[in-house]
């Protein structure tokens, strides 16, 4: 590993190259270093160990039923009362109506209704499961269990007994912000402090509920706190191993006035890196391209990040607050984005299975520079021409974390054989080519 210029930094990569833990001196110098470079090459070289050139991502909608919430949380815009123009409440039918496209995940978060039992949430989640049973639903932050159970007078064991009864498979890593009592005073005073939030993330992973992690950057939380939040993190993943995934959100100015600017490209790529050196007991860190932008999540699939979230719908939260990325974003686009940092494209479910690859295309010259398809409508043929089709490949019951195992050896032949797309206006599907050679999951795509 090319040594670093930065002593203190130069002190991680030798600890990373000897397999030791980092501790929290070593987070603050990777969050402090001047050597993004030299973090992000360390940060690329422990994702390849875990997962090779491989990035996930997953189709999915998110279902934000209403906005409105007892809280007042300093940061939140998305938030209303009721008396607000721009509160909603999704009815049944509305919400039946979102999820019937064909995907993988339902994502479920929202405001803590003040007038909404707790009947009303598990409806929304038996109406997902009615209208698509294929979908897996991923719902309710901590914050909401913690609503559902002080509103109905029950406990947390038995609000998941009901949303799992309802569907539920999965739990957002949501409300967590940043672990400080100095934050939480000043800028959400009604939420839930961190201790809540570990309790009910260890009581969910110790009834088989996997559950992901965040963490919200760059308000006015200090480096010391955003390490102690990592750590506070890595010490339940040692007891329960029930996280998949830990997703840094980058904050959103919106009209708070609470930072003066968002965090900068290389802030991002800071706390991506730090977070995949630091949790090292964490199979995946996301790089959510919702609230960094495309270009940037993009960039951090060479920091360490291995997922990109998903498709997602229609993304309301984020953008209440002035989020500059698009509301939803389709395959082609998030496959384009891995391929663009030299990765290759995995689909996955909510439970991190395997679904399918995406095979390079065998040719990839632009629709326009290919001579055979120059009398054809472009239109139709450009997709099909520029995006060979996913391979299935679900039956190997596979997970991504298991992509460089033997067992996967298959799968990777697989994603790395080029499809073929024949010239001329009846463009057919990709075909997976057959080959007999195994090629290290860590080389180029």
């Amino acid at each position: 590993m090319r040594r670093s210029n930065d002593p203190r930094l130069q002190r991680v990569i030798e600890k990373v190259a000897a397999r030791d833990r980092l501790d929290f001196e070593d987070g603050m110098a990777m969050l402090s270093t001047d050597d993004v470079v030299g973090l992000g090459r360390v940060a690329n070289a422990e994702k390849e160990r875990r997962t090779g050139s491989f990035v996930g991502f997953v189709l999915n909608r998110q279902i934000n039923p209403t906005n409105v919430c007892v809280l007042s949380c300093k940061f939140c815009d998305f938030a209303a009362k009721k008396t607000d123009e721009h509160a909603y409440e999704m009815t049944l039918a509305q919400i039946r109506e979102r999820v019937q496209e064909p995907v993988r995940e339902v994502h479920v978060v929202g405001g803590l209704h003040p007038e909404w039992p707790f009947e009303r949430y598990v409806e929304v989640l038996e109406t997902i499961r009615e209208a698509n049973p294929g979908a897996q639903i991923k719902a309710y932050t901590a914050v909401e269990i913690d609503f559902f159970a002080r509103r109905e007078k029950i406990s947390v064991e038995e609000v998941f007994d009901r949303l799992q009864a309802a569907g539920m498979v999965a739990m957002p890593g949501g409300g967590a912000e940043v672990f400080s009592e100095r934050v939480r005073r000043e800028m959400y005073r009604g939420k839930i402090g961190h201790e809540r939030w570990l309790e009910i993330h260890e009581i969910a992973h110790g009834r088989g509920i996997r559950t992901n992690a965040t963490l919200l950057y760059g308000h006015i939380e200090t480096y010391e706190e955003r390490v102690n939040h990592m750590l506070l993190l890595r010490g339940l993943q040692d007891r329960t191993g029930g996280f998949f995934s830990f997703i840094p959100l980058a904050f959103q100015l919106g009209y708070s006035n609470i930072a003066a600017r968002p965090a900068s490209a290389l802030e991002d790529l800071r706390t991506i890196a730090t977070a995949r050196l630091l949790l090292d007991n964490f199979a995946h860190i996301k790089a959510y391209w919702v609230m960094l932008g495309a270009e940037t999540a993009s960039m951090a699939l060479q920091w360490g990040a291995d997922d990109l979230d998903g498709t997602i719908g229609e993304e309301l939260i984020a953008h209440a607050a002035l989020a500059s990325s698009p509301a939803s974003m389709t395959t082609q686009k998030l496959t384009k984005m891995i391929r663009e940092a030299g990765r290759m494209p995995v689909q996955r479910d909510a439970m991190y299975r395997i679904i399918a690859v995406y095979p390079p295309p065998d040719n990839t010259a632009h629709w326009s520079q290919r001579m055979e398809i120059a009398n054809g409508d472009p239109i139709p043929l450009r997709g099909k021409v520029a995006e060979p089709e996913a391979v299935d490949v679900e039956q190997h019951g596979l997970h991504t974390w298991e992509l460089l195992e033997e067992s996967a050896r298959e799968v990777r032949r697989l994603a790395k054989s080029p499809t073929r797309v024949p010239p001329g206006p009846e463009v057919a599907a990709g075909v997976p080519l057959t080959g007999e050679s195994e090629v290290s999951a860590t080389s180029s795509p």
